[in-house]
């Protein structure tokens, strides 16, 4: 019965390392755009130095845009922009996304809490029970 009972502990402890593993893989996130063009011998995008007006919202990049344009790759989303110069792309977040990435994240951790919780109660009980035939054969010795 022990040996039953700590199995599923073992198990369960197994099963939310790989949840959380699992969560990790769910929840990446992009860098942030500071962190993407940091050397300064790269030209600026014309964004930042030119006016501009967005063409295409932020839209998902599809199977054909991502082998095509770099900019998909950070993100997966993608930002049609018209500068001054030229027509370009610009890699960008959907909202949308970030808050449904934000509820997997707080069901994962609400679920890891959960299964984290009948594991202590199971441990607790099988202590208990161990603390009981200890005092009960320490009783029946005397």
């Amino acid at each position: 019965m022990w040996q039953k009972l700590e199995f599923v502990s073992v198990l369960a402890y197994l099963s939310t390392f790989w949840s959380m593993f699992t969560l990790l893989r769910l929840c990446e996130a992009a860098p942030p755009q500071s962190q993407i063009n940091t050397s300064s011998s790269l030209p600026r995008p014309c964004w930042e130095t030119d006016e501009y007006s967005i063409i295409r919202e932020c839209t998902e990049c599809s199977d054909h845009e991502k082998t095509m344009h770099i900019e998909c790759t950070l993100t997966g989303f993608v930002e049609e922009i018209k500068c001054v110069s030229d027509q370009r792309y610009r890699s960008c977040h959907s909202v949308e996304m970030e808050e449904l990435k934000f509820w997997k994240f707080e069901g994962v951790m609400f679920l890891v809490g959960i299964v984290f919780s009948i594991i202590v109660v199971f441990r607790q009980r099988i202590l208990d029970r161990r603390a009981e035939k200890k005092v009960l054969q320490q009783l029946g010795v005397i």
